[in-house]
Parts: structure tokens; sequence; C-alpha cells
């Protein structure tokens, strides 16, 4: 479900869950796993986060946000969230379609990400009757509390352009031009990136 592809010093990891790469509670704990099983390469320069198919990923499983799954969903976007900002590398997701609900909480948490422009964000629970509370506690960190409070109370869908100036996105690059992520992070000191990531993390 979650494929793995090394480019050199970058790894990509793929989700692939067709049609849509939706996130449930197994997709989400393999993330958390792929990760911990790179933590140690201290050669690895990024790690570059992407949905395989017609887009990044169409949100959280739904039908694991029922009562008796709700606890468990939670739990497993809550670390696949936190393994993110943890991971000692630099993680940048590379967002194309639709990457709403859950898939924006997650993308949230990477160090920036890229966006193709047809990338479509946005926080549909308002309008499922749902509570989404990593967005709640997240978003206003990155956009702004209006800004946040449009994404999530609207629960509207955001385009790449306007996702930039949100802050949502920090460039929008097409995807057949991502190979310049790769040619980026593959010319730079993997230690020094390391070290910086550590440093900005203790700025906030």
């Amino acid at each position: 479900m979650i494929d793995v592809v090394r480019r050199d010093r970058v790894v990509h990891l793929v989700i692939n869950a067709p049609p849509v790469n939706v996130l449930d509670a197994a997709i989400l704990g393999e993330l958390v796993e792929r990760l911990g099983e790179l933590e140690a390469d201290e050669t690895l320069a990024a790690v570059v986060l992407s949905g395989e198919g017609r887009c990044f990923s169409a949100g959280a499983s739904v039908v694991e946000h029922k009562q008796e799954q709700a606890d468990g969903m939670l739990r497993a976007l809550n670390d696949a969230c936190l393994a993110l900002p943890a991971f000692p590398a630099p993680v940048v997701a590379a967002v194309h379609g639709a990457c709403l609900g859950g898939a924006m909480e997650l993308i949230s948490f990477c160090d920036f990400v890229i966006g193709a422009p047809d990338a479509v964000l946005g926080q549909p629970e308002i309008k499922l009757g749902f509570f989404p509370p990593v967005a709640v506690h997240q978003l206003p960190r990155l956009t702004g509390l209006q800004n946040a409070a449009y994404a999530i109370l609207s629960g509207d869908n955001i385009d790449a352009e306007r996702a930039v100036a949100m802050g949502l996105v920090q460039k929008i690059l097409p995807r057949n031009e991502w190979s310049e992520i790769d040619a980026l992070f593959n010319g730079l000191s993997a230690p020094v990136l390391r070290i910086t990531k550590q440093a900005l993390a203790k700025s906030l």
C-alpha cells in the first residue's frame, strides 16, 4: 500500500491504494513503519510523500470514522502526523489531484509541500458532519486563524494557486518536473539538512 522508490539519496513513499488512495488505519500505520525503517539511514537527504494514480488522496476512510472505529483511526492519523516532523531528514509532500480531509492534515506536518497545477486541497469534514481535530490544531499555525477558519468552516475546495497564497503549498510544479525535487536534495548535504531541520523545529 506504500510503495518505496529510491532515487539516489531521496526516497519516495508513494500511497498506492486505488482508486483514490483513501487513508485507513492500515495505510497510515504502514507509513509510520516505512519512516521507521528509513530513520537510521544517515545518507538519506529527503523523503518525498506522494500518491499513485489520479490523486494524492481523497482523505481518511469514512468507514473508519464510525464510532466503533473512530478512536483507532484518529490514533493512526495522529501517529502518522507526528512521525513526519520527527523524521530526521526533510519530508516533502508532492501533491496532485485531490488532497482532502485527513490527507490535507497529513501533508500539513511535512516540511514543505509541492503542488501540481491540478492539486485541490480541502477540509470537507464540516459538510459530512465530522469534526476535524488535527486541522483545528495545525492549520492556524500554517495559515493564520482566518484562513484556517475559512478552510475548516466552509469545507470548500482550495485550488493550487489559492493554496500557495494561504501558505498550504509552497511551490506549484508540474508533475513532469517533479524530478527537480530529487535533483535539489541529491545536490545537498544530508547531515546539514538534518541539522537544519532540527534547528527549524526548535525555533518555534
